[in-house]
């Protein structure tokens, strides 16, 4: 590491921060000196100035950056943790409620600190029971859905608390318990809370309300069965889903 004092100029803070986060947080990936996190605090014709953890002040030349986390991109905090503000992120997540699993895969794009949207697609698998005179049915109903989703944080602290809305179509599949399916709409709404790391890959957890239609054909393989029998249903569920999601 070594300590320079010349070129240094004024870095106003690019947006408001978090009353934990570091002024003008920004991470720098370097080819010979690591990985170096700190305030940005100005920048001369060959070189970013940062003062890092300790309040040393560094100085990086371009040519030496592999990769630059601005302050308009990130939150950091103590301890080397960060949020992103903007760019590009890959979700991917799995949620269960009851008779219910779901898995998700979406690309998003976080435009500001409080809004991200994207669009996605996963594999669900939703079950539902009922009886008739002779049995106890148990029915389940796989589906491939396409949806679009979008993101409120309210919250941009340590935890980025939000609100969270995808809507989409099923795309529902036959299978060993039901046939002659048809698709239907979904729509799930809920909240969730992000938490901060030191890596690109960040964890999350969410609480939703899941609603899915569909109808078709159930098998009814009961000795006394005298035909299959027809559904039309819609799944309405609570489900719990961890998640991670990984920026650039």
């Amino acid at each position: 590491m070594w300590i320079t004092v010349v070129g240094l100029g004024s870095f106003n803070e690019v947006c408001s921060q978090s009353k934990h986060a570091i002024d003008n947080g920004c991470i720098v990936k370097t080819q010979h000196q690591g990985k170096i996190r700190g305030s940005l605090v100005g920048k001369n014709e060959k070189s970013w100035i940062i003062t890092n953890y300790q309040k040393d002040t560094i100085s990086v030349l371009d040519v030496n950056i592999r990769k630059m986390y601005f302050p308009e991109e990130i939150t950091l905090f103590n301890r080397k943790r960060f949020h992103y503000k903007k760019g590009g992120l890959l979700n991917h997540s799995f949620g269960v409620g009851l008779d219910a699993a779901h898995w998700y895969l979406s690309y998003n794009r976080r435009f500001n600190k409080k809004f991200e949207a994207g669009i996605g697609f996963g594999v669900h698998n939703n079950g539902f029971h009922f009886n008739t005179s002779n049995t106890r049915h148990s029915v389940f109903v796989g589906s491939c859905p396409l949806y679009a989703q979008g993101k409120y944080i309210f919250s941009s602290g340590k935890k980025l608390w939000y609100g969270k809305a995808r809507a989409g179509w099923a795309n529902n599949f036959n299978s060993s318990s039901s046939y002659d399916l048809t698709d239907g709409f979904l729509f799930e709404g809920g909240i969730g809370v992000t938490f901060k790391s030191k890596t690109r890959m960040k964890r999350y957890l969410e609480i939703t309300q899941y609603f899915a239609q569909a109808s078709g054909m159930a098998v009814d393989d009961s000795i006394l069965a005298l035909s299959d029998i027809g559904f039309k249903v819609w799944f309405v569920n609570f489900m719990i889903t961890y998640g991670i999601e990984i920026g650039r």
